[in-house]
Order: C-alpha cells, then sequence, then structure tokens
C-alpha cells in the first residue's frame, strides 16, 4: 500500500473511532492502531470515487476461535471504514460482500469482527448485511 493510502487509513479511522475508542477501557493510541495496520499479514480494500478514497476495509487471515470453541480460519475484519459523507450509500455493504467473497474463495470458513457495544449504528449494519 502506498503511503498515501496508508496515511487515509489511519486518519479514516481516526476520524470515524476516535470518540469510541476514547470511551473504552483501553482508549486510542494512534501509534498502536498504527503498528496494527501495517502487519505484514494486514490486507486492505480500498474504494474510490474520481480517483479519491472514500473507504476501505483492513482485515487478515487469522485463525480464531469461534462461539463453539474451536479454532477456525477466517477472514477477521480490523477495519471498515468509510468517508463520513459517503456513509449510508452502499459502499460498506459492497465492501462486506467483497470480502465475503474474499473469504470464501480463499477457503476460510468466516467472516468475524468485534465491534463496540457502543457503536449501535455499526451493530445495525451487521447484524442485518452478516450471518
Amino acid at each position: 500500500m502506498t503511503p498515501a493510502l496508508r496515511s487515509f487509513a489511519i486518519d479514516l479511522v481516526e476520524l470515524n473511532m476516535k470518540n469510541l475508542y476514547m470511551r473504552s477501557k483501553d482508549g486510542w493510541c494512534r501509534e498502536d492502531k498504527e503498528e496494527e495496520m501495517q502487519d505484514v499479514t494486514s490486507r486492505y480494500l480500498v474504494t474510490f470515487h474520481d480517483e479519491v478514497p472514500v473507504g476501505m476495509v483492513h482485515f487478515q487471515f487469522v485463525e480464531e476461535e469461534t462461539s463453539s470453541d474451536r479454532n477456525a480460519e477466517v477472514a477477521y475484519c480490523y477495519e471498515i471504514q468509510i468517508v463520513p459523507e459517503y456513509q449510508r450509500r452502499g459502499i460498506g455493504e459492497h465492501l462486506i460482500g467483497l470480502l465475503e467473497v474474499i473469504g470464501t474463495s480463499t477457503r476460510m470458513e468466516k467472516v468475524m469482527l468485534t465491534v463496540f457495544k457502543a457503536n449501535k449504528d455499526a451493530i445495525k449494519f451487521y447484524t442485518s448485511k452478516l450471518q
């Protein structure tokens, strides 16, 4: 990923999520988030409008413990972020759909993620789009 796209990704996470992180027990640390997002196993889908990035998904292929107490190979979505003025236009749904296709084509058992309990809009989005 280019330095400009890396900067776009972390800036967008900070714009959209910093307040929620600040209310969590771990708080917000830009350096920690940058380190996580630059992990060598990180993958990105970035969407553009008129050659300007407007959204992204940050994910990794990992082994995670599932609700049935067994490990599964999953496409783990660390971030899905859309520029505020482009939200609620179907971009997030499209990106999650692409992540599901990627997961299926790479034989991942599922797509997984975590979400802040306080992020009610995200919970509603995920529960309506993911099963």
